[in-house]
């Protein structure tokens, strides 16, 4: 085996040197050229690190204005400021409408001439105290009693105020506010927003009272649940509508009328004077919703549910309030029910 490696190696040598000699024969070099291996380049992704915590971040990469959105910080909050910042007094705002609407106290005699100027019209005056310091007002126009011409929908047929005197200032109830409670779906915006513009052209310092509902709540606005709506009227007498008018006048408890188109007639009529003590309570600003309404339609005389009409016309009343006249309700309807016996 060892003389057979010899042998082998030997001519391996031989061959070697043959080939060899054979290259250094030629006239010509043969380079071969070996493919250089691709370059390969890594990224790596910048990091910062915490002095703090030591600990390494990736670091984004933001937009021009330094936010990750693709709109600033508060954008869509400050349009809504904006959108609303300039909404004159009655008219929606952040979602919420005012009850009432108030201004600088004037004489009862330039009041009406105000009003009578802006094509509305007095229907009557209540004295709500013994010193004449609160009195309500009933008024209405064309484009109102037309719109309330329709059934169940009368008491929306005029607007009150009240003239505070204690105060020095008239409120009045807001149109947007009472027509969204009281035409229920039948609620005409633009001739509602009219109106509201004709009492700003009237009173050019119209401010919000403190009395604020959502607007979109007053279709189907209740004191609280199991509490009545709108549409929970409650019948007082019945009768045709000429008996009933002719019953109630009698009375002598009737403080205005109101012909509707089509034939309805709303009444006011005064409660009794303990029932109407009520107020006492309730307080004197929103007191504007006495005389109580009749409505007179179809035969029967109804009522707008005491503890709704209550309830609406002070937004702001509490629970505890609300239990301190807890018997009105009842004494109310039996005040109505007297007037056409």
């Amino acid at each position: 085996m060892k003389v057979n490696f010899i042998k082998v190696l030997s001519i391996s040598l031989l061959s070697l040197l043959n080939l060899s000699n054979l290259y250094a024969s030629q006239d010509k070099i043969i380079i071969i050229n070996v493919p250089k291996v691709p370059e390969v380049k890594i990224r790596v992704p910048s990091v910062s690190v915490s002095a703090s915590s030591q600990q390494i971040t990736r670091v984004k990469k933001t937009n021009a204005i330094g936010s990750s959105k693709r709109v600033p910080p508060d954008y869509y909050k400050q349009e809504e400021v904006i959108s609303t910042k300039n909404v004159k007094s009655g008219y929606v705002k952040n979602s919420r409408v005012s009850a009432y609407l108030q201004t600088a106290l004037i004489s009862q005699k330039e009041l009406i001439e105000k009003l009578q100027n802006a094509n509305f019209k007095i229907l009557g005056e209540y004295q709500i105290d013994k010193k004449a310091n609160y009195v309500a007002m009933i008024f209405t126009n064309n484009a109102m009693t037309k719109m309330a011409s329709t059934k169940k929908r009368g008491f929306s047929g005029s607007l009150r105020l009240l003239i505070d005197k204690k105060n020095s200032l008239i409120s009045i109830l807001n149109p947007l506010f009472i027509h969204k409670a009281f035409m229920q779906t039948d609620y005409d915006e633009k001739i509602t927003k009219k109106i509201l513009d004709d009492l700003h052209s009237i009173f050019n310092d119209l401010k919000n009272s403190k009395d604020v509902v959502k607007f979109t709540r007053l279709s189907r606005y209740q004191f609280m649940q199991n509490m009545p709506h709108y549409q929970d009227m409650i019948k007082v007498a019945m009768g045709n509508n000429k008996t009933l008018l002719k019953k109630a006048r009698k009375s002598k408890k009737i403080i205005y009328e109101h012909h509707l188109d089509n034939g309805s007639v709303i009444i006011g009529v005064k409660l009794s004077r303990r029932t109407s003590k009520f107020v006492k309570k309730t307080g004197y600003q929103n007191s504007e919703l006495l005389p109580y309404s009749i409505l007179i339609e179809d035969n029967v005389a109804k009522i707008l549910a005491p503890k709704y009409y209550i309830a609406i016309m002070y937004p702001n009343l509490s629970m505890s309030e609300f239990m301190t006249i807890a018997t009105i309700p009842g004494a109310i309807q039996k005040d109505c029910d007297k007037v056409f016996r």
